[in-house]
């Protein structure tokens, strides 16, 4: 099976959910013209990044009136997306950094909640407690958000629960370019997965995003990377190949969990 998959980077507006949507927009009928199965965009995109309390101010319920908008796009465009939010739950009325994932017909077909937290988000958001696999027609997919991506835990937890493509949306910034360029080509190699990361580009504040949104085979291959402001990057990749690199390179299926559990013991006694 084949999937064409596209992932984006762009500059937000702070605070100005609507004039993001447009932008969003935009970049979605560029991937029209390529005819992808799902595209993916930036964390926290719809609000943009550097917002503190303003994170909690701007969080929306998953479904809600964003996610209302974002289905008209993957409606119009007739693809999944994989969209970066603030979102409040509303049983609960915690803050997640979340990604939702859209259906080809508009519909919310899931919510991922960033686990692993980075610097300031910890005084805004609660962390997720799961990785979760997403079903979709072209096949499974996992997502992770940014600082996820660097603890190779995420990917093996998804890789293990049967998905195929991992996407990533970002929000990833100097000066770790160095490090953030070697992690989707790990991650790929290690599980025998395909990595989409989609990072934003930018300046807020002081923090600069640095994009270069990716798509990595399963052989550690950049397949494409985004280039200018606003970008798209697009590929289509043969699931196929997930197999045959694991035949090559069986990693899955030659771990050693139970070493791995004595490992943990030791490490969470010491000091």
């Amino acid at each position: 099976m084949n999937a064409s998959v596209a992932v984006t980077q762009l500059k937000c507006k702070l605070g100005d959910v609507q004039t993001n949507l447009r932008r969003m927009r935009g970049l979605a009928q560029k991937a029209e013209r390529k005819g992808v199965d799902v595209l993916c965009f930036p964390e926290l995109v719809t609000t943009g990044y550097s917002l503190g309390q303003k994170w909690v101010d701007l969080a929306e319920p998953i479904p809600g009136p964003t996610t209302e908008k974002l289905g008209q796009i993957a409606g119009d465009l007739g693809s999944y997306l994989i969209v970066g939010m603030s979102e409040r739950d509303s049983h609960s009325d915690r803050i997640f950094n979340s990604a939702v994932l859209i259906d080809r017909g508009g519909e919310v077909a899931g919510i991922y909640r960033k686990v692993h937290l980075w610097d300031q988000e910890r005084r805004y958001f609660t962390p997720g407690n799961e990785f979760k696999v997403f079903s979709t027609d072209f096949g499974a997919v996992g997502i992770g958000i940014c600082y996820d991506l660097e603890f190779p835990e995420t990917s093996r937890i998804l890789a293990l629960g049967g998905a195929k493509i991992l996407f990533f949306p970002a929000a990833e910034m100097r000066p770790f370019e160095n490090q953030v360029d070697t992690y989707p080509r790990s991650r790929a190699a290690e599980n025998g997965v395909f990595v989409c990361m989609s990072n934003r580009i930018g300046r807020e504040e002081r923090t600069v995003f640095f994009g270069r949104s990716q798509i990595v085979s399963p052989t550690s291959r950049v397949m494409a990377r985004a280039k200018g402001s606003p970008g798209l990057a697009a590929a289509r990749l043969d699931l196929e190949t997930i197999t045959k690199e694991r035949e090559k390179l069986p990693y899955l299926q030659q771990r050693m969990p139970f070493v791995y559990g004595a490992l943990q013991s030791a490490w969470s006694g010491g000091s």
